[in-house]
């Protein structure tokens, strides 16, 4: 299982992750869609929901997390700061979009 990420390498997940070409994009949104259809949290990354369950001693989940991490060095925690970004940046957005709506108390 992965430890921890340093603040330099969760800073170029994010920046890796608001950066995706088309094709990431469909991967990610694949991702999210077999995490909700697996009755996981909404526009949360199977690879993260794998992350997170591991650290609290889920056997499948540490499975999971260990051959995705086979694959890429630390994906479950690239998959958090990747999944967080992605918050972030649609915060944003629902923020603006807000803002700029007619009637918008503000």
């Amino acid at each position: 299982m992965s430890t921890s990420l340093s603040p330099e390498q969760v800073a170029q997940a994010k920046i890796n992750a608001s950066h995706h070409n088309y094709l990431q994009r469909v991967a990610t949104g694949f991702d999210d869609f077999m995490n909700v259809a697996t009755d996981g949290n909404l526009d949360e990354t199977i690879s993260a929901r794998a992350e997170r369950f591991a650290a609290k001693g889920n056997e499948f989940a540490k499975l999971l997390n260990w051959g995705l991490g086979e694959i890429q060095k630390n994906h479950g925690l690239l998959a958090n700061a990747g999944d967080l970004e992605r918050a972030q940046e649609e915060e944003a957005r629902a923020k603006a979009a807000l803002a700029e709506s007619p009637g918008n108390p503000s």
